[in-house]
């Protein structure tokens, strides 16, 4: 009679977590460059770094030295929930690196013409949460993780098409990989059956495979050199990633890995093991962002990036139908978002310092509910609902050492909160950037 319990229960959360695999390319943005999440992410309309790369390919055309960039990155992602009263708390942390790159101004007669190459780390899987709650007279404790991101790897030219007007392209491959971890764990703690604990563990190796990247960026600016004002804007395409992975989990006619008894002893069963890929086409993505200097040494920014989620479709790989993955509605599941960014960035007088400060939103594009195929219910298949979207506050400074070396650090804090049924989950992303530039 237990088993039958326990393999029904858990029967249940493995169907609801097969359902609910959200797919980790869809949003996710991670930030690039210290000068720019310095300033709050407002780079499309200011782009004149090594990044520019991936904000706005147009800016490259504002570098008038070589520049040798380096990153690397600190994050932490905390949660919080309370599932009908019962609070959890989990935290991951990492260190990775961020980018690596290079920029080239080539000699022209007149106006601009620079090239740059570099990996970028364009998307953060991270994610950890931990519920804990009462499950048929027993105490439930299940955890679930991923660790992964997406990079870019790509080459950008950029050039003057007037002495106010710069045109610039992107080109390369994305790639990269999520871990993925579901453990579920009953606990027999009122001592009502021979058995004491028993648990399940789900795993999934995804690999996102190289998949084509371009984006078209352009730039007015006035005057051309050291402009007070400019105007950029963005398209970038969103590509068809094909997703290879590997799962291993619970056996369907057993539904658990291990069970332990009271008297100590431990029955396993061999998990089972699936191999199979998909692909995911991805909508564009636009972005239009402008800066201005009102006083000397004061720059302030604004952009948005639209993303149309919704557009996001499924294609065939080998005509084999995926039944763990592959199984979102696009349209029901997901919205559209838009990322809001503003930064400024003040030049301290007399001294090479520069402070700033930036605020953005990141909205989770996922609504849910879990199983698409059914209809939602408040209980059994809860839509989300977002109490807080994910906000950030960014603070950065920036030192120019002996004219030539540029430091950058850069901090960033994020919090969001949701509900999905009877669980309230609560997020903090935590993210420390330090960049160095050598121009010569």
């Amino acid at each position: 009679m237990m088993r039958r319990m326990a393999a029904v229960g858990l029967a249940l959360l493995l169907a609801t977590a097969s359902a609910a695999q959200e797919e980790r390319a869809i949003d996710h943005f991670g930030g690039v460059g210290g000068r720019a999440m310095g300033m709050g992410g407002a780079f499309v309309g200011v782009a004149d770094d090594f990044t520019a790369l991936w904000w706005n390919p147009a800016g490259l055309a504002q570098i008038q030295h070589r520049e040798l960039h380096a990153a690397l990155l600190r994050t932490g992602h905390e949660t919080r929930s309370n599932l009908s009263g019962m609070r959890s708390a989990a935290d991951l942390v990492r260190s990775r690196f961020a980018s690596l790159g290079v920029v080239t101004p080539y000699p022209v007669y007149r106006g601009s013409l620079v090239f740059a190459a570099g990996i970028v780390r364009l998307k953060d899987f991270d994610w950890t949460l931990r519920e804990q709650g009462i499950d048929q007279d027993l105490t439930a404790d299940n955890r679930f993780s991923h660790e992964g991101q997406l990079t870019l790897a790509a080459l950008a030219g950029a050039f003057d098409v007037s002495p106010s007007l710069a045109l610039g392209v992107t080109v390369g491959l994305t790639g990269g990989h999520d871990d993925h971890t579901n453990e579920y764990v009953w606990a027999d703690t009122k001592d009502l059956f021979t058995e004491r604990r028993w648990v399940a563990r789900d795993t999934y190796a995804d690999k996102y495979e190289s998949a084509p990247y371009a984006s078209l960026g352009l730039m007015v600016r006035s005057p051309r050199d050291e402009p007070r004002y400019r105007l950029g804007a963005t398209l970038t395409t969103g590509g068809t990633q094909r997703i290879a992975y590997v799962f291993r989990g619970a056996t369907s006619d057993q539904g658990y890995d291990r069970i332990e008894y009271d008297d100590g002893r431990v029955v396993a069963y061999a998990p089972q093991t699936v191999r199979a890929s998909y692909r995911l086409s991805l909508p564009f993505e636009f972005g239009v962002g402008g800066s201005l200097m009102p006083v000397p040494g004061l720059l302030l920014a604004a952009s948005v990036h639209r993303s149309e989620w919704e557009q996001s479709r499924y294609k065939n790989d080998g005509g084999v139908t995926d039944v763990l993955r592959a199984n979102a509605d696009f349209a029901k599941q997901y919205r559209n978002t838009a990322r809001y960014h503003l930064g400024a960035e003040w030049q301290v007088p007399t001294v090479a310092l520069d402070l700033r400060a930036g605020f953005y939103t990141d909205p989770l594009p996922f609504v849910g509910p879990r199983d698409a195929a059914a209809e939602a219910d408040p209980v059994s298949n809860p839509v989300v609902t977002r109490v807080q979207d994910r906000r950030f506050l960014t603070l950065g400074a920036g030192v120019l050492l002996d004219e030539v070396v540029q430091v950058d650090l850069t901090w960033n804090r994020g919090t969001y909160r949701q509900t999905e049924g009877a669980l309230t989950e609560s997020g903090t992303v935590r993210r420390l950037l330090l960049g160095v530039s050598y121009r010569f």
